[in-house]
């Protein structure tokens, strides 16, 4: 008999083996106006593998097959930036062990070309800055931009907009929630927004739900914006029917 690790890994083989990734995109837009200026791709999963993204990407770290399946979602990903307006671009997610890999660095720059940019999401502290600093560069060098995601949620994010510098800052989802009523959440939002501009940073605040988030993030300063008020993860829409940034 099989134990329940065993049968997770080998869902995930069978995952990775056939491919089984489903990509869907939620839209960074202008929050001024609602131009779309960017998709964040975003991993799915066929509920009889996986009940979500976070329990796929948790068993395949634990079972060593984390960078692997991450390897897997960019390409994915990637396979729809025919998709993607022109003077749109596309984010995928990447943990910091991934983008170390020399296959997911070889598979960014052979779409260096493209309008990219990769979000680092790594939740846990950094022990070679330097190296990671050499690889972002190097990728930032070809025309990839370079996002930290979470900004807010803990002190690796911190650690990663101070070593990294990167061209794109996105506010975390819990200090995005109930900003319109609370203070701190608007003085840090305010922090930020006055930081990203003084580093030649975008902001970006994820998880807008409501109305009276969307206006106190303008008032605030922050420029761009995603949530389930702006769009919900879907199939890329047909070109013709987007409105984007020339």
């Amino acid at each position: 008999m099989m134990t329940p690790g065993q049968v997770t890994i080998d869902t995930l083989h069978s995952v990775l083996r056939s491919q089984a990734i489903q990509p869907s995109f939620q839209p960074v837009v202008q929050l001024e106006n609602g131009t779309i200026v960017a998709f964040e791709a975003l991993a799915r999963f066929h509920a009889r593998h996986f009940a979500g993204p976070d329990q796929a990407f948790a068993a395949a770290n634990a079972a060593g097959l984390g960078v692997e399946l991450e390897l897997l979602a960019m390409q994915r990903a990637l396979a729809s930036l025919d998709g993607v307006p022109e003077g749109a671009y596309l984010s995928t997610n990447l943990s910091v062990e991934a983008i170390l890999d020399p296959q997911v660095q070889a598979t960014l720059f052979a779409n260096a070309h493209r309008k990219i940019a990769v979000e680092l999401t790594e939740h846990t502290q950094v022990h070679d800055y330097p190296r990671l600093v050499a690889v972002t560069e190097r990728l930032r060098a070809e025309g990839i931009l370079i996002a930290v995601d979470d900004a807010g949620a803990g002190f690796a994010s911190l650690s990663h907009i101070l070593q990294l510098r990167p061209d794109i800052i996105k506010l975390d989802i819990t200090l995005t929630s109930g900003i319109d009523a609370d203070p701190v959440r608007m003085a840090l939002g305010r922090c930020l927004a006055s930081f990203a501009v003084d580093i030649g940073a975008v902001l970006v605040a994820e998880g807008i739900e409501t109305a009276a988030e969307h206006e106190k993030l303008l008032e605030l300063g922050v420029q761009l914006g995603q949530g389930y008020l702006l769009g919900r993860p879907a199939p890329l829409p047909p070109i013709n029917r987007l409105e984007y940034a020339e």
